[in-house]
């Protein structure tokens, strides 16, 4: 009797991807916004990370889903909510660890993407395990919250997106803005870019950015990701370019941008299926790649954010003097008009027609601190 070979979780979806590729077509690519800013999520919000946004990610481009939900068979049954008939389902894939004869107990990981398969130490193993979700739209039953509007129009056009410049300007890279040349130097540590008005939207900017930021992140003091010696073509050079597209992928679909920058087009795609036929499991490889990229960028965006927000919160020393400066003066200035009150006001109330020697006293001493007032706050200095 024959049988019918089961295909495993790595080789099923890098033959997928390899035969998008040779249509000529980059399926991660997404020129338009979801809603949930395009992140795939789990029934509960939870997101999916790595290998797992890349994929459901891809799926929800090619099918032209808006929602980000996705959930199993089971969790839709457990809100009295039906598959539709025919529906496919898509695959999800995880480690699960094992331990060696004898060892006591095991457990399973989580997203394919936040690691590397293999031996995980203390006599265990880890190994690629793989379940089927569908997407809410190939669901019937389910809240209308599970559907929610897209977000925003997908035409940035060329004005700043404050959020993305904000995000990008807090991490201590060095961009050089200029030319027409989008790269990273490694020998220099130094990213060049284009000016954004030159980009058709300040999506494929900040998506464009993100590449070369994500080849920033392969140096030693940061992730230390190397493939190789590399050369314009090879497969180190290729590994690589996968690794930051899945990144930018990636991170495309926590902020809410694209881009379809890449110059060379064909030539990447021939050197991606090549190396992804050579090894079958590389596209798990990239991923986790990616998802480190990402989540070093996002700490490294976090962290510049906080610094400057202590920045601001401790004056400069210009603006402290002269705060310190306003503040003497103003409190001068009230003791002053207090010795008017004093000479002018009293009086009054006694009932006596002329001032007498105190009232006057008062006065010129109230004269005499708006004086001095005028004088202190005069030393004001100008931050040139």
């Amino acid at each position: 009797m024959a049988t019918t070979q089961k295909l495993d979780p790595a080789t099923e979806i890098t033959n997928e991807i390899i035969a998008l590729l040779e249509k000529g077509t980059m399926p991660w690519r997404q020129p338009w916004k979801i809603a949930g800013g395009g992140v795939p999520l789990r029934h509960n919000g939870e997101r999916y990370q790595g290998i797992n946004a890349f994929l459901l990610g891809l799926r929800a481009t090619m099918m032209g889903y808006s929602s980000p939900y996705w959930m199993t068979f089971a969790q839709a049954k457990a809100l009295d909510a039906s598959i539709k008939k025919g529906s496919r389902s898509s695959i999800v894939v995880y480690y699960g660890t094992a331990r060696k004869r004898g060892a006591e107990g095991s457990d399973a990981g989580g997203d394919a993407g936040d690691g590397d398969e293999g031996r995980d130490g203390g006599g265990s193993y880890r190994f690629l395990k793989s379940y089927r979700v569908f997407h809410v739209s190939q669901i019937d039953g389910l809240d209308a919250s599970y559907h929610p509007e897209p977000e925003g129009d997908p035409s940035d056009g060329p004005a700043p997106i404050p959020e993305a410049q904000a995000f990008f300007d807090a991490i201590d890279a060095d961009v050089v803005v200029g030319g027409d040349r989008a790269c990273f130097i490694p020998s220099l540590d130094r990213i060049h870019m284009p000016p954004l008005a030159r980009f058709e939207s300040a999506g494929s900017y900040y998506s464009t950015l993100f590449h070369e930021l994500g080849h920033w992140t392969k140096t030693k003091e940061r992730l230390d990701r190397s493939f190789g010696v590399s050369s314009f073509g090879n497969e180190a050079y290729s590994k690589e370019e996968l690794c930051v597209c899945v990144s930018e992928a990636l991170m495309g679909q926590r902020m809410g941008f694209y881009a379809d920058h890449i110059d060379n087009h064909a030539a990447y795609i021939s050197s991606w299926i090549k190396v992804l036929k050579t090894d079958t499991r590389f596209l798990f490889t990239a991923a986790a790649h990616a998802q480190r990229a990402v989540d070093f960028l996002v700490a490294a965006s976090e962290a510049g954010t906080k610094a400057k927000g202590r920045s601001m919160r401790q004056r400069d020393p210009v603006g402290g003097h002269n705060e310190r400066v306003k503040l003497l003066g103003s409190s001068i200035n009230a003791i002053g008009f207090a010795f008017i009150a004093l000479g002018v006001v009293r009086p009054i109330v006694d009932a006596t027609v002329s001032l007498d020697l105190n009232s006057l006293i008062y006065l010129v001493g109230a004269l005499a601190l708006h004086g001095l007032a005028h004088y202190i706050v005069s030393q004001v200095e100008i931050d040139k």
